[in-house]
């Protein structure tokens, strides 16, 4: 099941964006974005939270900013369902591009981004840095109309 995300969600997103990433972002962190009303995003849940995508909305314009799902529910579709979710929210609100920006290192995601019809269209150099290592982010985008 996907569901609409509410501040009240925050600190479930928080757990699960702990789980994906290195760099993640505070239960306050994702109550001060949710509670502003460009943003929005989907949860996937059955007996458990399984994954989230959350994006901003400004005018025509959507941008993905951040999308993750739990590493034992990866390669189930469950990305797929919450990526058509973003489709679907832009197409309902008239958005004509939707952007997103994605580590140079995670070919899976890009290679699902370029399956979704997303071309890339430049580069932001050293984007993503950690006190180990740095990448590039690719940014990406898809035209819905």
């Amino acid at each position: 099941m996907i569901k609409k995300v509410s501040e009240t969600d925050s600190q479930l997103l928080a757990m699960i964006h702990k789980r994906c990433f290195n760099d993640n972002w505070s239960s306050q962190a994702f109550w001060e974005m949710l509670s502003q009303d460009v943003f929005f995003g989907f949860l996937s849940m059955e007996k458990e939270a399984q994954g989230f995508i959350l994006g901003k909305m400004i005018y025509d314009e959507v941008e993905i900013i951040t999308f993750c799902v739990l590493p034992e529910f990866r390669n189930r579709g469950i990305g797929k369902m919450l990526v058509d979710e973003v489709h679907n929210h832009a197409q309902n609100h008239f958005v004509e591009k939707i952007f997103l920006e994605v580590s140079e290192d995670n070919v899976i995601a890009e290679k699902m981004y370029e399956n979704f019809g997303y071309v890339k269209i430049s580069r932001r150099r050293g984007y993503y840095c950690t006190r180990k290592s740095s990448s590039d982010a690719l940014v990406m985008q898809k035209s819905i109309r």
